[in-house]
C-alpha cells in the first residue's frame, strides 16, 4: 500500500471556517424567533436598566494539514450599518474548543434544527456532519455581552481562524460571515405611581414638574418622586399619554363632547414640546428619548368647569419606537 505524505517545517494551507452560527442562553435559542420562522437568529433585549443579553458564538473549524494545527478562532462583529454606530466595530471575541461529542455535537444539531446555521461556500449539513464524525473538525464557542441600549439591527460577525504558521483563513477567503439581528423594541419605566396635581382652579392651567432623577422605589409624583422617564429599550422612542376625564365630564353633543377638562404633557423642560389632549386622546410626545436617557415628564391640567369636590381619574403612559 502506497502511502504518501509531505513534511514541512510549517503549515502552508489556512483553516477553513466551515459554519458558524450565534445563539443566546434561552432552551429556544434564541428569545426574538421561538418557532424559529426565520432563518438565522433573532435576539431580544432585556428591557431592564442596566441589563445585559448573553450572546454566544460558534464555530466549526478544519484545516487541510489537520485540525491540531488550528491555533486560534476568531469572531469580530460590527454594528448595524444605520446611525447611531454606523457599522463600526463593536468587538472581537476569542472562541475556545469544546469538547465535541458531549457539547459541540449537541449543540451544532440543536443551531441546525433551528435554522440558525451559516455553512461557507461548498459546504452543507452532510459534509459538516462528517467531518464532526470523524477527527477532522472541531467545535469552538465564546460568549459576548450585548447591553440593554445596545442599538437594535442587523450585526455582521466575521469568523477567522489561524494555525501555527500563522496562516489566516482570511488570508484564502475560507473565513466566514453572517447577520444576527437585535429586534428593534420599545422599553420605557417611570419611577412614579401615581400624580397629584393638587388643590387647582378653575380656568387656570397648572404645570406639575418632573426632574430627572430616576428615583428608586418608585413613588408618588411630586413628592417624594417628581416625575421621570428613562429608555430601555434599544432604539430610540418616543411617549405616549391617554387620560380619562377624571369624573370632570363634558357639555354638548356625547358625538362632540365640549369637554371640562383638558391636559397638557411635555417630555423635558422645552415649552415647544407641549401637547395639548382630551380625555380619552391618546397623543404621543412629539421629541425623542435616545438610548439609555433619562428626561423629566411635566404634566399640566386645565380645569374648565367644575364643582368644588375632589376628583381622581387614571393615565397610561407608554412609548412606541421613534423614527430615523
Amino acid at each position: 500500500m502506497f502511502l504518501p505524505v509531505s513534511v514541512q517545517g510549517g503549515t502552508t494551507t489556512p483553516p477553513i471556517v466551515k459554519c458558524k452560527w450565534e445563539q443566546d442562553t434561552s432552551v429556544v435559542l434564541e428569545q426574538g424567533d421561538p418557532s424559529h420562522t426565520v432563518a438565522g437568529s433573532q435576539f431580544l433585549p432585556p428591557l431592564a436598566y442596566g441589563a445585559d443579553i448573553v450572546v454566544e458564538f460558534w464555530a466549526i473549524v478544519t484545516d487541510p494539514e489537520g485540525v491540531g494545527t488550528v491555533k486560534q478562532v476568531t469572531v469580530d462583529v460590527y454594528h448595524p450599518a444605520g446611525p447611531p454606530e454606523n457599522g463600526s466595530f463593536k468587538y472581537q471575541v476569542i472562541l475556545d474548543k469544546v469538547d465535541k461529542p458531549t457539547v459541540g455535537m449537541p449543540a451544532y444539531i440543536a443551531a441546525r434544527d433551528a435554522g440558525l446555521i451559516a455553512y461557507n461556500t461548498g459546504y452543507n449539513d452532510a459534509e459538516v456532519w462528517d467531518e464532526l464524525d470523524k477527527c477532522t473538525a472541531d467545535v469552538y464557542m465564546g460568549t459576548a455581552l450585548l447591553s440593554y441600549h445596545q442599538p437594535c439591527g442587523s450585526y455582521l460577525v466575521v469568523a477567522d481562524a489561524c494555525d501555527n504558521g500563522n496562516a489566516w483563513a482570511s488570508e484564502n477567503a475560507t473565513n466566514l460571515e453572517n447577520m444576527f439581528d437585535y429586534l428593534c423594541t420599545a422599553g420605557m419605566e417611570i419611577d412614579f405611581d401615581s400624580l397629584d396635581y393638587g388643590t387647582v382652579e378653575v380656568c387656570t392651567n397648572k404645570w406639575i414638574a418632573g426632574d430627572t432623577v430616576f428615583d428608586d422605589p418608585v413613588g408618588p409624583s411630586p413628592v417624594p418622586n417628581r416625575a421621570t422617564v428613562r429608555n430601555i429599550g434599544n432604539c430610540d422612542i418616543q411617549i405616549t399619554v391617554v387620560q380619562d376625564d377624571m369624573d370632570f365630564g363634558f357639555s354638548g353633543d356625547p358625538s362632540a363632547p365640549e369637554w371640562n377638562v383638558v391636559y397638557d404633557a411635555r417630555m423635558g423642560s422645552d415649552t415647544v414640546n407641549e401637547v395639548v389632549y382630551v380625555p380619552n386622546e391618546q397623543v404621543t410626545l412629539p421629541n425623542k428619548l435616545p438610548l439609555c436617557n433619562t428626561e423629566e415628564l411635566d404634566f399640566s391640567i386645565h380645569v374648565i368647569k367644575s364643582m368644588a369636590v375632589p376628583h381622581s381619574g387614571l393615565m397610561t403612559l407608554g412609548c412606541v419606537i421613534a423614527p430615523f
